[in-house]
């Protein structure tokens, strides 16, 4: 018998799931077969558009909401609207929903530090309280983070620490969340391009990181969305607590 990953009958939540790489995620849960509810903060067209596609790839009556889940009330809100219409039950939660920066540390001012602490570290802390009631046995929990969370890039101090906190985060879940059956982990993203790619006009900087990836391309949206949708399948129903980098091999 073939083997398949097959999602039909469960319910997803992705935040930051209108846009890039939370839509290509928001999609390709659709595609496996499951209802998804997506979180976005401020593009209605995108929104739309996503509900548009997602409609067209499979009709289940997927949907999006708008919270800016840097506010408690705003993520609590949606997120429990979102289970409510969803039927009370959550088989898959994705954390998306990402605020970055950039600067040197020493001028960053304290908004320009708050901000990326506030949405990807403290958001989803507020989104994971409220859906952890409705997540069931066997759900898979998948937090997006990135490589400057765990290499130090000079410049992104505000957004690689929010994004090193994000990491531990989803650790200390996987333990605390373990004994319910639920399974969380990280997926992060090396280089990925938004659109197709012409590799034979790189710029110098393009052509170096193709270089220093040993699958000589730059990552896609869809590229991501595979890794998660395998981690919040029953394929992997005993890895929690795993850090997954999808970069190539990148050195």
């Amino acid at each position: 018998m073939p083997v398949t990953i097959d999602l039909a009958r469960q319910n997803a939540l992705v935040t930051g799931g209108t846009r890039g790489i939370g839509r290509a995620i928001s999609l390709r849960l659709a595609e496996a077969g499951a209802r998804v509810a997506m979180i976005y903060r401020a593009d209605d067209a995108a929104a739309r558009e996503a509900e548009v596609l997602l409609a067209a790839a499979a009709d289940r009556g997927h949907f999006a909401l708008r919270a800016d889940i840097a506010h408690e009330d705003q993520a609590r809100t949606a997120t429990s609207e979102a289970i409510e219409r969803l039927g009370g039950t959550l088989h898959a939660l994705v954390l998306d929903a990402a605020a970055g920066g950039a600067g040197p540390v020493a001028e960053a001012a304290p908004a320009d530090w708050r901000r990326p602490f506030d949405v990807n570290v403290h958001g989803h802390v507020w989104v994971c309280q409220e859906a952890l009631a409705a997540l069931q046995p066997g759900a898979g929990v998948v937090f997006i983070s990135s490589g400057a969370g765990h290499d130090p890039i000079p410049g992104l101090g505000a957004y690689g620490a929010s994004k090193a906190a994000v990491n531990h985060l989803a650790a200390i879940l996987a333990q605390e969340w373990g004994p319910r059956g639920i399974r969380v982990n990280v997926v992060s993203p090396g280089h990925t391009a938004m659109q197709p790619v012409d590799y034979g006009s790189l710029s110098e900087k393009e052509r170096a990181t193709v270089e220093s990836t040993a699958l000589r391309r730059m990552g896609t949206p869809e590229d991501v969305a595979d890794a998660v949708l395998l981690l919040v399948s029953k394929l992997a129903g005993f890895v929690t607590g795993q850090f997954l980098r999808v970069n190539g091999g990148r050195v």
